[in-house]
């Protein structure tokens, strides 16, 4: 009898034990609130899901064996853009903030990664699909949100772009390493850039031997990056 009472406990421990922990310990990835402030996408297990800032029950707004993720919420909050690999390699999709059947914007064979939206209604995204031949970096291309054919929007290469809010600025990163790869400070490393629309220029944003990485804006002139240059990968700020 008690041999039998130690395989059930054991057997608890092993298969309730885990599974308690993840529900009360889930492992959210790619969070973008929403325009006002009220709402957060999120991923989670490959679908994409929302839930109040304020807590609460999440509401899942995609149901698919592929994985998608990096939610971007459209300016005005109607609709979320996304990437899912439901036809073998990343494209950018589209839907309903409340959910929808989603929308593919983009078809072709290299995978897209998705940037952010512009003021306009547009999406911008890094794809490797005209230089992969002689460039090591991504090209940035754009897509308007009710469909159509994708076009390159700036003339450097570069990846993860972002407009600033009153539609002037394009920041995005250039270089190409693995950002795993800690303390990297070769010619490779990434760095922000900022285009000007108005001037039709480009502006290198940082200058640290390290990476830095991912901009987002926080206002028309203020972005902010990961940068290793504290010695690990912090959150760091900077206007422009």
């Amino acid at each position: 009898m008690l041999q039998r009472l130690l395989t059930a406990s054991l057997l608890l421990v092993l298969f309730v034990g885990p599974t308690l922990a993840q529900d009360t310990d889930p492992f959210m990835r790619h969070p973008a609130v929403h325009p006002d402030g009220s709402t957060i996408a999120f991923s989670y297990q490959g679908d994409l899901w929302t839930v109040s800032a304020e807590g609460g029950r999440a509401e899942r707004l995609t149901i698919h064996e592929a994985y998608e993720g990096q939610p971007r919420w459209r300016p005005n909050g109607s609709q979320i853009a996304f990437t899912s690999d439901r036809y073998g390699n990343d494209d950018v999709y589209v839907m309903d903030a409340v959910g929808s059947t989603p929308t593919r914007l983009t078809y072709h064979s290299t995978g897209d990664a998705l940037g952010g939206w512009t003021p306009d209604g547009r999406l911008l995204f890094s794809t490797r699909r005209t230089y992969a031949q002689a460039e090591w970096n991504n090209e940035i291309y754009q897509v308007a949100a009710g469909g159509g054919t994708p076009d390159r929007l700036l003339d450097a290469v570069g990846a993860s772009p972002r407009m600033s809010p009153d539609g002037r600025f394009v920041a995005f990163e250039k270089g190409f390493n693995r950002t795993t790869k800690k303390g990297y400070e070769g010619p490779a490393n990434r760095d922000v850039w900022v285009y000007d629309t108005e001037n039709d220029s480009y502006t290198r944003i940082t200058t640290d031997p390290g990476n830095d990485h991912n901009p987002v804006w926080t206002g028309p002139r203020t972005l902010v990056y990961i940068s290793e240059q504290s010695g690990t990968y912090n959150v760091h700020r900077r206007a422009i």
